[in-house]
């Protein structure tokens, strides 16, 4: 199976230190940590991908590619995530959302395929999906034991000024 992970342009990206080193520098200020996460959660046998859309745009290939697409994404990010959803969907891409967006408006996102309420909840997602069960939408109490390492290695690190650090990462 091939997932592709996608972390959506931060809005509101145009004032400040952080506008500053992308237009000097094409640096964001900061990894999509929480993104990189979810890859760790996935089958080994899974093919992955990361475009993280600050320093990347998404080309016609990776969606073309891709048997499912993982968006995960923040409030601050509404908007290009709306585009996003949009874009997958006219290609006919099967769409897992994830993230604060998600948990604090999960009735606005009814174009997505599976709602992820909780990080902690990918993997019951995953065994469903191996089973072919799968439900619309997973949530569950948040557990912070149930986090796996951080999967660092899908990052390009000369893309970024600093490096996030989950607390609760093995």
């Amino acid at each position: 199976m091939n997932i592709l992970l996608i972390y959506p342009e931060k809005e509101n990206n145009s004032k400040g230190f952080a506008a500053f080193f992308q237009k000097f520098f094409s640096k964001t200020t900061e990894d999509p940590l929480e993104l990189i996460e979810i890859s760790i959660q996935l089958p080994i046998t899974w093919e992955r991908k990361l475009r993280d859309l600050n320093q990347q745009k998404l080309n016609t290939k990776d969606l073309a590619w891709a048997d499912y697409v993982i968006v995960k994404a923040e409030p601050r990010q509404r908007t290009s995530t709306i585009k996003l959803i949009e874009k997958c969907k006219s290609a006919g891409k099967k769409i897992i959302a994830e993230g604060a967006l998600f948990d604090s408006q999960p009735a606005d996102f009814d174009n997505v395929d599976h709602l992820i309420l909780n990080q902690a909840t990918f993997d019951p997602f995953v065994r469903d999906m191996e089973a072919n069960t799968t439900q619309r939408i997973y949530s569950a109490e948040f557990r912070k034991e149930k986090l796996r390492k951080t999967a660092y290695s899908l990052l390009g690190f000369s893309d970024y000024l600093s490096r996030n650090i989950h607390p609760f990462s093995a």
